[in-house]
């Protein structure tokens, strides 16, 4: 098969983008036809280009059977949400937020809880998939926008996942550029701590700003009273969620943290749910809880979660997948970032390469790890020649790679977030802090504020704590 010229690759990337662009924005489709429709324009550019259609299938299937951790994930959290509703769980968060939580600051508040659980556990999806669920629960009893609550959670989720030295993608930057993850953790404060800060001051004012007139007193006791008669409130519903943070931080793997987290919740369900059979727990781990209390604001909020209700989510993550792995048999991501490193003879421009890179591969593939992966190995040599160090660019693959990520909805995350949080597209403008952090690392760039020289003498001396490919292939498969 022939390679992909720079500018035929930089055409079939803008002709996918527009096709995404269109078909969402315009016409306000879900993502999955638009990605197939995609996938066969480039498939058949593929096939113009000498490759053979086996090849091109086994690139889906390869791209797919990555992606299946992430499918039994979400899997499992819909299945635990609808448990979580039925036991108590979801209804004990909302009650005690409801006392805790002031409206003025409840964004600012769901930032920084986010953020603090996130670095902790390490895992964004851990993060969204417990707090933010019952964040959202509060959001809506307390009248806050429901696309502004997703954003400040995500925002929280990702900046803990970034810096936190349990985080997969964490690992995975450092790995990739070869240098220490303490040294990579420190190096990222430069941009994380001030687009956090940004971040909060925003959802701090809206807050503030936002006329949504008095709290309505009287609706959020009617809220509290009727949680309180239908459910059992009680910390011992908490046991569940509590355990799979734990389990996060012992760096359990997802899959059995949340099977553990899950077998909590149903044997909480026998001591909180009255005269409930296992028929009725199964039932609401494929269907999803329906609150039927006669009060619609709670119905609305707690008829949520199982199965069925993360298929959207599961045929987007296949269909992406399987689109990505096509983007990168044909070789268009690879070819772009060859022909950008043509004209790298600055810093900035360096810097701005990258994020440029990162965010190409995000939009035209969704997947996170090949946009760490994928320019981190390419422009390593860019960075040397311009004399900076493997701790930049570490540092700009997450500024751009990781925390772009969960704001391409047709993205694996993208996919995770609307099915668990159930809210459509209408969140990512709220993820400040996806949107902040690159603008600030391409700022340094040619700034040169926060960048880290490479000195002569540590040419010979940066070396991999392990081997490379070794290291990456752990953080993939784990």
């Amino acid at each position: 098969m022939k390679k992909p010229s720079f500018l035929a690759s930089m055409i079939v990337v803008l002709i996918v983008i527009a096709i995404l662009g269109i078909s969402i924005l315009h016409y306000g489709v879900a993502p999955q036809i638009p990605i197939i429709i995609s996938a066969i324009f480039v498939a058949c550019y593929g096939l113009v280009l000498g490759a053979k259609w086996k090849e091109l299938e086994n690139a889906m299937a390869k791209g797919i059977f990555y992606g299946i951790p992430s499918i039994l994930i979400l899997c499992l959290i819909g299945i635990l949400i609808g448990v979580w509703v039925l036991n108590g769980t979801v209804p004990t968060i909302t009650y005690y937020g409801l006392h805790i939580l002031s409206p003025d600051f409840f964004l600012m508040s769901a930032v920084l809880i986010c953020a603090v659980v996130s670095v902790v556990c390490g895992s964004s999806w851990s993060t969204m998939g417990t707090i933010g669920v019952s964040l959202m629960g509060v959001a809506y009893a307390l009248d806050i926008s429901p696309a502004m609550t997703a954003g400040a959670i995500v925002s929280g989720a990702i900046f803990g996942d970034k810096i936190s030295p349990l985080s997969d993608t964490t690992n995975l930057a450092a790995a990739t550029a070869k240098v220490n993850i303490y040294e990579h953790i420190k190096h990222m404060l430069w941009t994380t701590i001030p687009s956090l800060i940004i971040t909060l001051a925003i959802f701090t004012v809206i807050g503030l700003l936002t006329d949504r007139g008095p709290v309505d007193s009287e609706q959020i006791s009617t809220i509290v009273r009727v949680l309180d008669r239908e459910f059992m409130i009680t910390p011992l519903t908490l046991l569940s969620p509590l355990l799979i943070i734990f389990l996060a931080i012992k760096r359990m793997s997802p899959i059995p943290s949340l099977v553990i987290g899950l077998v909590a919740a149903v044997l909480t369900a026998f001591y909180t749910v009255p005269n409930v059979s296992f028929g009725t727990i199964m039932s609401t781990a494929h269907n999803g809880y329906a609150a039927d209390t006669g009060v619609e604001a709670i119905d609305n909020l707690l008829s949520i979660g199982g199965l069925s209700s993360m298929l959207f989510g599961v045929s987007l993550i296949l269909i992406s997948l399987a689109f990505g792995g096509i983007i990168q048999q044909v070789g268009i991501a690879h070819s772009i970032i060859e022909g950008i490193k043509k004209v790298l003879r600055s810093r900035g421009n360096v810097i701005t390469s990258t994020v440029l890179s990162c965010l190409g591969i995000n939009l035209t593939v969704g997947e996170q790890y090949l946009s760490i992966i994928l320019p981190g190995q390419l422009l390593e040599s860019a960075y040397a020649k311009v004399k900076l160090h493997p701790k930049n660019l570490s540092r700009t693959l997450e500024d751009a790679g990781t925390i772009i990520h969960p704001i391409v909805p047709w993205g694996v995350t993208g996919a995770f977030i609307m099915s668990t949080l159930n809210i459509g597209m209408e969140y990512a403008p709220y993820v400040f802090i996806s949107m902040i952090t690159p603008i600030i690392a391409i700022v340094y760039g040619y700034t040169g504020i926060g960048l880290a020289p490479l000195q002569e003498e540590e040419k010979e001396t940066i070396k991999p704590v392990e081997n490379n490919s070794q290291s990456i292939r752990k953080i993939m498969e784990g």
